[in-house]
């Protein structure tokens, strides 16, 4: 009888290790990390690293085309090879795991309107592939920051989006990104400058054709590192108008409306982001978070009305409510 049971027992364990290890190879990312561990082309060197600091020129362009051709291969992003000449490569070194090991930070922009930042984990020598974060466009630069509610660090990752030609605007933004159940998310974002040419036609088929509106956000970010971490943003609001047959010089805008208002954001451990205030479920339906005032959004500057707040649920559901329903619950959040 007892025979049996172990037989039972062992069996049971071999289903189970074979079901886990089936689910584990079934994720991109764990295959990825695998075949890290096990195939030395996909590693990074620590002495690549160094040669990639190299005060040899020569040193350091051959460290970086490789440390390109192999973050590629890594992150199957292989038809990329071809143009290594052209990708911009940006390395860092930070904590931003809840273990003590440092990790490499590879950011790559790939295009003018593409980039990939991928981060691996220093095992003995090497740095092993561990995420990558896709979808962003091209890096200006990567900066950490230490939040006093995790052990490691956030990823500040400020951005560039340029389209001035063809689409008429511009737009450089900060995502803050914080490594949260098994992945690093984007917990907060914030555009630092938009600027935008457009014709009044576009927006409103009625109007003059020779009417250009050019509208401006410009924020500065001043962060606190108290407990909890705290954003104070000042933000200003510019919208101008021109007349012109053809595409305006920018000096010939004069300036038809502004604004600016502040805000104060603070690290909230139950909502996983940075908010501006929380109603618990005693005065609400559920315990809520207030995101953002959607009013003050640039959208206003085009003419686009929205009367509402966006807040989120503790389950992570974000929601839009009518500020003339619930302005006296959330509006003393806007005020400093």
């Amino acid at each position: 009888m007892r025979y049996k049971l172990l037989r039972v027992l062992f069996f049971c364990f071999i289903l189970l290790t074979f079901f886990y290890t089936y689910q584990f190879f079934q994720r991109p990312e764990s295959i990825a990390t695998f075949q890290s561990y096990t195939s030395p082309a996909l590693k990074i060197n620590k002495e690549l690293i160094n040669a990639y600091h190299s005060d040899d020129l020569d040193v350091k362009a051959e460290a970086e085309g490789q440390i390109i051709k192999t973050t590629l291969s890594t992150i199957y992003y292989e038809k990329w090879q071809e143009f290594i000449e052209y990708i911009e490569l940006q390395l860092y070194e930070e904590n931003l795991l809840p273990q003590a090991s440092q990790q490499l930070v590879v950011a790559l922009n790939l295009s003018k309107d593409l980039a990939v930042v991928v981060v691996f984990d220093a095992v003995a020598d090497d740095y092993i592939y561990h995420s990558k974060i896709e979808n962003i466009v091209p890096v200006n630069k990567i900066e950490f920051i230490t939040n006093p509610s995790h052990s490691y660090k956030s990823m500040l990752i400020y951005q560039t989006l340029d389209e001035k030609f063809g689409s008429f605007f511009y737009e450089e933004f900060l995502q803050v990104y914080l490594y949260l159940s098994n992945g690093f998310r984007n917990i907060w974002h914030k555009t630092l400058y938009y600027e935008e040419i457009y014709k009044e036609i576009w927006v409103d088929p009625k109007a003059d054709e020779n009417l250009w509106n050019k509208v401006i956000e410009e924020t500065i970010i001043d962060f606190i590192q108290d407990d909890p971490l705290t954003i104070k943003t000042f933000t200003t609001l510019e919208k101008y108008t021109t007349r012109s047959p053809q595409y305006p010089d920018k000096d010939s805008f004069t300036l038809l409306h502004t604004d600016d208002y502040k805000r104060s954001y603070y690290w909230s451990n139950q909502f996983n982001t940075f908010i501006l205030g929380e109603v618990n479920k005693d005065v609400f339906l559920s315990d809520v978070a207030l995101l953002e005032d959607m009013e003050s959004s640039r959208e206003a500057l085009f003419g686009i009305s929205n009367s509402n707040y966006k807040i989120i649920t503790s389950k992570g559901e974000v929601l839009y409510l009518s500020k003339n329903k619930f302005q006296a619950m959330f509006q003393s959040f806007l005020e400093e």
